[in-house]
């Protein structure tokens, strides 16, 4: 066994540790299991009703404080960064604290880098003409502005790098996606701190039962409210896969979907939407079903489809980095290139048409996937990211 550390999981947003996607009590138990005393540090709003080791900052200002970080003795701090939080970053490692940053992104930041995403990530918010015009105006007086000096933005991306030990992205295509920013930025170096390793997911979906046949369903999982998830795109797509394909039941679950949802369910009994539901029923449906759907325009790495995954469903969906990844060329799921409703809605019908002719085994799928999400598997290998440490 290693030699034991102190390990601090830093939460450092404002939002309970409950309700985020990041399972901290998985990561606790999966760095306790390897041997490690392991502590989460986050403000006092952030713990309400989080039962775990805790380390209560008066607020986040502490983050920056390197003598803070000496008190806690840690001699690992594990945290959240979106690729920011530089100063907290730089004040862990004055105090001696090895740092490991977790991403969740799919590493196409920078608007030289990538500039097609990062105009569309600021036009689906906008919701009138004159506003998306004004966005324009910005995005491309942004871009001459970049040509001449890297911006504000950059920099910190290539500061809350250099400011870490080791850089977690979840899928391999966003890792290649952010060395080419990397690059771009005069810092390839940087790329020997980037590795992969995936979220561990919920005890539930870990330990879900998974049946040796799966019933001909597909789930959709979403924040539906929120452009970024593209409900339209896939009420769009439904309805005409529901068309085509007869039997296939689609279970929709999270916030916000009525009204995309609600005619289309009314009109095709074989479509139900139940709204946001608790791990363990999420893990039931998952587990029953064949495949997990996605219509997002991007997204860093959906612990959704992990869940799917380790519950024996595959993926479909546009091949955003995620999907793309971890779809492994077809192993995993279908993905489309295309954002048009009859192309998801093709690549539904093609994954269904797979399980029915028995090219997928829900078995080795759990499995595969079990061994790679458990909390103790996924705390090793970000572990052996920190060695040796690159000297950048």
């Amino acid at each position: 066994m290693a030699t034991p550390m102190k390990i601090a999981l830093v939460w450092n947003h404002r939002s309970r540790l409950l309700d985020c996607s990041f399972r901290f009590e998985q990561y606790l138990a999966g760095f306790e299991a390897l041997g490690h005393d392991t502590m989460v540090v986050c403000d006092q709003a952030s713990s309400q009703g989080f039962d775990g080791p805790l380390q209560i900052v008066e607020d986040a200002t502490q983050l920056e404080d390197p003598a803070f970080w000496q008190a806690t003795g840690a001699d690992v701090a594990v945290i959240v960064t979106w690729h920011r939080m530089s100063t907290v970053l730089q004040a862990m490692q004055s105090a001696g604290s090895r740092v490991i940053a977790i991403t969740d992104t799919d590493g196409q930041i920078g608007l030289r880098a990538f500039p097609r995403i990062s105009l569309q990530r600021m036009l689906v918010y906008q919701t009138t003409w004159l506003d998306r015009l004004k966005c324009l105006k910005y995005w491309t007086t942004r871009i001459l502005a970049d040509i001449a000096q890297p911006s504000p933005e950059d920099q910190e991306f290539v500061a809350s790098t250099r400011a870490s030990d080791a850089v977690i992205f979840g899928n391999s295509v966003a890792r290649s996606n952010f060395q080419h920013f990397l690059r771009g930025a005069n810092a390839a170096t940087l790329g020997q701190r980037l590795h992969v390793v995936p979220f561990t997911i919920g005890d539930a979906l870990l330990n879900c039962p998974v049946p040796a046949a799966k019933d001909d369903r597909v789930v959709a999982i979403g924040r539906w409210s929120d452009p970024q998830k593209d409900a339209g795109l896939l009420e769009a797509a439904l309805a005409k896969f529901l068309d085509q394909r007869a039997g296939t039941e689609i279970i929709l679950l999270g916030s916000g979907g009525e009204p995309w949802f609600a005619d289309l369910a009314e009109r095709n009994p074989r479509l139900r939407y139940l709204g946001i539901r608790q791990q363990a029923d999420v893990a039931r449906e998952l587990s029953t079903a064949r495949a997990i759907v996605f219509s997002s325009r991007w997204e860093g790495s959906p612990h959704a489809g992990l869940e799917a995954l380790a519950s024996g469903a595959t993926l479909v969906g546009p091949a955003i980095p995620s999907l793309a990844s971890w779809s492994e060329t077809g192993r995993y799921g279908t993905v489309t290139t295309s954002r048009r409703p009859r192309d998801l809605a093709g690549a539904l019908r093609q994954e269904m048409e797979a399980w029915d002719a028995g090219h997928r085994d829900a078995h080795q799928i759990s499995s595969h996937w079990r061994q790679l999400l458990e909390p103790e598997a996924v705390c090793r290998a970000m572990l052996a990211a920190l060695a040796p440490t690159p000297s950048s």
